[in-house]
């Protein structure tokens, strides 16, 4: 495949045999979503490499990524620095990714932009996501803040003072990303903002057609004397 590196890597290119995969690498990626946004995006970030030893620092995943996309040439910044110099950057390069975390609503807005624009291609979240992080924004909305960047202890506190309840409803993925779609639709049609106000409405409706029985009484044996 052609891969389009946008001109601020260019003049990064060196021949792809120029660089290796860290062998102590204890980081998995999803190369599918990788190959997407290369795809979609071109490539603008350039490999970090060592210079010693032309072990990749940074971008290990990406190298990957554009390996399976046939590529011979590959931007590579190369630093001089020892081997623990290197060990130390790779580690902080990938913690400090899992140390971050998403300002939901901040995050929302962003797809929720994009989705209207030309769709979620190229950005690592599909339709399934978008919806699944709408759910969490509704239901951060209806409990008043009890959000996952809360502790957990912060999290359970809030929501025993609160006078609300949740109804999970759990899908294969198939069928999930049938019911996600389904939903949006039926949000758009009925004028809704939330699946919790969809849900409430078809239960509502579909009861209203059906009769609805008068609960039994319970019956107790009277206690001996």
């Amino acid at each position: 495949m052609n891969v389009r590196y946008h001109a601020a890597v260019t003049g990064l290119l060196v021949p792809r045999s120029d660089v290796k995969f860290w062998p102590a690498n204890p980081r998995s990626g999803d190369l599918e979503t990788l190959k997407e946004s290369i795809k979609a995006n071109g490539f603008y970030a350039p490999v970090v490499a060592q210079r010693s030893t032309s072990y990749v620092i940074a971008g290990n995943h990406r190298l990957a990524a554009l390996d399976e996309l046939g590529v011979d040439q590959v931007p590579v910044l190369f630093v001089d620095v020892d081997d623990d110099e290197a060990m130390r950057l790779a580690l902080a390069d990938n913690r400090t990714s899992d140390l971050a975390f998403y300002d939901d609503a901040a995050l929302f807005a962003l797809l929720d932009h994009l989705v209207a624009v030309d769709g979620l291609e190229g950005t690592g979240y599909d339709r399934a996501a978008y919806e699944l992080l709408l759910q969490g924004m509704e239901a951060n909305e209806i409990v008043g803040g009890v959000r996952q960047g809360l502790t957990p202890d912060d999290r359970i506190d809030a929501y025993n003072a609160l006078d609300i309840r949740s109804i999970i409803l759990p899908y294969e993925a198939a069928v999930y990303e049938a019911m996600a779609a389904g939903l949006a639709r039926l949000r758009d049609k009925l004028g809704l903002e939330t699946n919790a106000e969809v849900v409430r409405a078809l239960v509502t409706e579909a009861l209203g057609e059906l009769p609805i029985p008068e609960p039994e009484e319970e019956e107790f044996a009277e206690e001996p004397a």
